[in-house]
């Protein structure tokens, strides 16, 4: 059966990739738009006004790393801004300059802590699919490796950890971006 030039096939499978119904709301609303099929805009405001534990308390996490803290990941701006958030996957493992990089080319800097805090209370859900990496905020460990900040969960919760800028991601791997 067609709807247009679109089979009913070709509309599920692009309701699927909106996140359902709520996605489709979201779409139409202008929330959310659908930019490349490896990619996916959020259009939100960030706030900077709060305090980053307030934020943190905000996103309803499980479970925080212990070095996420104002000291070791000040916020950097202020009141609140409108801003286009850039979801972007590479399909393959990726280091993390590389995938700034690439950020770069699609016109992007890679997004920070504020930012990943933002898309995770908006989008409580979304990290259980995959883990997202804010690249932008990183923490020099004691023991000397820098660590980013990126959200990932299972059925049973939500996680805002650290990673080592240095390894690679695995191709599941999103990175927040956000327009120049």
């Amino acid at each position: 059966m067609k709807y247009g030039n679109l089979t009913l096939g070709q509309i599920e499978a692009i309701v699927n990739k909106l996140g359902g119904i709520e996605g489709v709301q979201k779409f139409l609303s202008g929330e959310l738009i659908v930019v490349l099929k490896d990619r996916i805009v959020y259009n939100l405001t960030v706030d900077y006004t709060k305090p980053l534990m307030e934020m943190i308390k905000a996103g309803k996490y499980d479970q925080v790393n212990s070095d996420i803290t104002q000291e070791n990941f000040p916020v950097v701006g202020s009141g609140k801004k409108e801003k286009e958030l850039v979801l972007f996957q590479f399909n393959r493992r990726i280091l993390s300059d590389d995938a700034i990089d690439e950020m770069s080319k699609a016109g992007c800097d890679p997004g920070d802590i504020v930012d990943l805090l933002a898309l995770g209370e908006d989008q409580p859900e979304l990290q259980r699919q995959f883990p997202i990496v804010a690249l932008k905020s990183s923490w020099r460990h004691p023991a000397g490796s820098l660590r980013v900040p990126y959200l990932c969960g299972r059925a049973d919760d939500r996680d805002l950890n650290l990673y080592y800028f240095e390894n690679d991601w695995n191709e599941g791997a999103r990175f927040l971006g956000r327009r120049k």
